[in-house]
Parts: C-alpha cells; sequence; structure tokens
C-alpha cells in the first residue's frame, strides 16, 4: 500500500525542488557566459589568422614565382643533407 505524505512534507519538496531548479538555472547562465567568452575569442584568433593569410597572400605576390621555387629547392636539399 502505497505511504501516505502530509501537506508539510509536499511543501518542503516542493521548496527543495525550486531551489534545484534555481540552482540549475544558475549553473546554466553561467555556462552561456563561459561560451559566448569562448565564442568572442574563437571569433578574435580568426581575424587574426585572416590578417595573416592576407600579408602572406600579398608578400607572395610582391616576391616572382620563380624565387619561391628556388627557395622550396633550397629546403628540400637541407633537408636530405
Amino acid at each position: 500500500m502505497p505511504e501516505q505524505t502530509t501537506e508539510p512534507e509536499i511543501g518542503s519538496e516542493v521548496a527543495r525542488l525550486r531551489e534545484e531548479n534555481l540552482r540549475l538555472r544558475d549553473l546554466l547562465i553561467a555556462k552561456d557566459a563561459e561560451l559566448g567568452s569562448l565564442r568572442g575569442q574563437v571569433a578574435a584568433l580568426e581575424a587574426g589568422t585572416a590578417r595573416l593569410l592576407n600579408i602572406a597572400g600579398r608578400i607572395r605576390s610582391y616576391v616572382p614565382g620563380f624565387v619561391w621555387t628556388t627557395l622550396a629547392r633550397l629546403r628540400g636539399r637541407g633537408g636530405q643533407g
């Protein structure tokens, strides 16, 4: 036969569940703020990477192709020796 619960027990259980709900909500808010911060850091890193790639592309466009070919060959020989 099921156990009978009293009204004060139900009230205390509801209060406990409300406190747990608030605790979990606060935890979710904190994790959401952390995620937002990390997304900002990723965006900053991506912007820095885009700048570096742009600079590298500019440098490559100013230096003739035969220079890059020669450098690649020299690097290849240096690694074999």
